[in-house]
Protein backbone atom coordinates (compact mmCIF):
# COMPACT_ATOMS: atom_id res chain seq x y z
CA UNK A 1 0.00 0.00 0.00
CA UNK A 2 2.72 2.59 0.94
CA UNK A 3 4.88 3.29 -2.25
CA UNK A 4 8.83 3.75 -1.69
CA UNK A 5 10.75 3.70 1.20
CA UNK A 6 8.30 4.75 4.14
CA UNK A 7 10.13 4.77 7.96
CA UNK A 8 8.01 3.87 10.38
CA UNK A 9 8.26 3.67 14.50
CA UNK A 10 7.44 0.98 16.52
CA UNK A 11 3.41 0.93 16.63
CA UNK A 12 2.64 2.77 13.89
CA UNK A 13 2.29 -0.19 11.77
CA UNK A 14 -1.01 -0.15 9.55
CA UNK A 15 -4.38 -0.50 10.87
CA UNK A 16 -8.41 -1.06 9.89
CA UNK A 17 -10.41 1.97 10.55
CA UNK A 18 -14.05 1.68 9.90
CA UNK A 19 -15.20 5.38 9.37
CA UNK A 20 -19.32 5.88 10.69
CA UNK A 21 -21.28 8.89 9.98
CA UNK A 22 -23.80 9.88 13.38
CA UNK A 23 -27.25 9.53 12.25
CA UNK A 24 -29.14 12.09 14.25
CA UNK A 25 -32.94 12.56 15.06
CA UNK A 26 -34.62 15.39 16.53
CA UNK A 27 -36.93 14.95 20.04
CA UNK A 28 -40.29 16.54 20.81
CA UNK A 29 -38.13 19.55 22.63
CA UNK A 30 -36.31 20.25 19.49
CA UNK A 31 -33.32 18.42 20.63
CA UNK A 32 -31.12 16.54 18.63
CA UNK A 33 -29.44 13.25 19.56
CA UNK A 34 -27.62 10.62 18.03
CA UNK A 35 -30.03 7.72 16.98
CA UNK A 36 -27.15 5.41 15.41
CA UNK A 37 -24.00 5.43 12.77
CA UNK A 38 -24.20 4.62 9.46
CA UNK A 39 -21.06 2.96 8.14
CA UNK A 40 -19.21 4.49 5.18
CA UNK A 41 -16.27 2.18 5.12
CA UNK A 42 -12.67 1.27 5.84
CA UNK A 43 -9.49 2.37 5.26
CA UNK A 44 -6.04 0.91 6.49
CA UNK A 45 -3.99 3.92 7.77
CA UNK A 46 -1.32 4.78 10.54
CA UNK A 47 -2.28 5.91 13.88
CA UNK A 48 -0.16 8.96 15.66
CA UNK A 49 -0.33 11.09 18.35
CA UNK A 50 -0.32 15.09 18.03
CA UNK A 51 2.47 16.73 18.82
CA UNK A 52 2.32 19.23 21.51
CA UNK A 53 2.12 21.99 18.86
CA UNK A 54 -0.85 20.80 17.08
CA UNK A 55 -2.66 20.02 20.15
CA UNK A 56 -2.41 23.76 21.56
CA UNK A 57 -3.41 24.97 18.04
CA UNK A 58 -6.38 23.17 17.39
CA UNK A 59 -7.38 23.90 21.32
CA UNK A 60 -7.26 27.61 20.88
CA UNK A 61 -9.18 26.82 17.51
CA UNK A 62 -12.11 25.69 19.75
CA UNK A 63 -11.73 21.77 18.21
CA UNK A 64 -9.10 19.92 20.68
CA UNK A 65 -7.21 17.05 19.34
CA UNK A 66 -5.34 13.74 20.24
CA UNK A 67 -4.45 12.17 17.79
CA UNK A 68 -3.93 11.92 13.74
CA UNK A 69 -4.55 9.64 11.35
CA UNK A 70 -2.52 9.53 8.26
CA UNK A 71 -3.12 7.36 5.43
CA UNK A 72 -1.30 7.07 1.86
CA UNK A 73 -3.96 8.57 -0.95
CA UNK A 74 -7.87 9.79 -0.20
CA UNK A 75 -10.36 7.46 1.13
CA UNK A 76 -12.76 6.05 -1.52
CA UNK A 77 -15.64 7.74 0.41
CA UNK A 78 -16.62 11.28 2.14
CA UNK A 79 -15.15 11.62 5.78
CA UNK A 80 -16.00 15.05 7.16
CA UNK A 81 -16.21 17.28 10.45
CA UNK A 82 -18.69 15.37 13.00
CA UNK A 83 -17.68 11.84 11.62
CA UNK A 84 -16.08 8.73 13.17
CA UNK A 85 -13.18 6.25 12.94
CA UNK A 86 -13.54 3.29 15.00
CA UNK A 87 -11.35 0.55 16.05
CA UNK A 88 -10.91 -2.10 18.67
CA UNK A 89 -13.13 -0.48 20.85
CA UNK A 90 -11.54 3.11 20.15
CA UNK A 91 -13.45 5.85 18.76
CA UNK A 92 -11.67 8.96 16.98
CA UNK A 93 -13.95 12.06 16.12
CA UNK A 94 -13.11 13.98 12.95
CA UNK A 95 -12.46 17.56 13.86
CA UNK A 96 -11.81 19.10 10.61
CA UNK A 97 -12.10 18.56 6.80
CA UNK A 98 -9.58 16.29 5.97
CA UNK A 99 -5.91 17.71 5.12
CA UNK A 100 -4.76 16.72 2.00
CA UNK A 101 -1.20 17.19 1.96
CA UNK A 102 -0.01 19.47 -1.14
CA UNK A 103 -3.37 18.63 -2.57
CA UNK A 104 -2.14 15.85 -4.74
CA UNK A 105 -4.08 12.89 -2.94
CA UNK A 106 -0.60 11.17 -1.85
CA UNK A 107 -1.47 11.98 1.88
CA UNK A 108 -3.79 12.96 4.11
CA UNK A 109 -4.24 13.66 7.99
CA UNK A 110 -7.41 13.40 9.79
CA UNK A 111 -7.20 15.40 13.14
CA UNK A 112 -8.87 13.53 15.74
CA UNK A 113 -9.85 13.31 19.30
CA UNK A 114 -10.05 10.09 20.76
CA UNK A 115 -13.44 9.99 23.17
CA UNK A 116 -13.96 7.15 25.30
CA UNK A 117 -16.45 8.42 27.50
CA UNK A 118 -19.17 8.83 24.63
CA UNK A 119 -20.83 5.89 22.51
Amino acid sequence: MFSGAVMMMPGQELRQFDGKRPETRETNRAQVVVAGYDDQGSVRAILAQAKPEEIERWKQLGHPITHKIIMQRRPTFEIRAGDIFERAGQRFYVQAQPHDVGDLGHWTIFYCDERSDVR
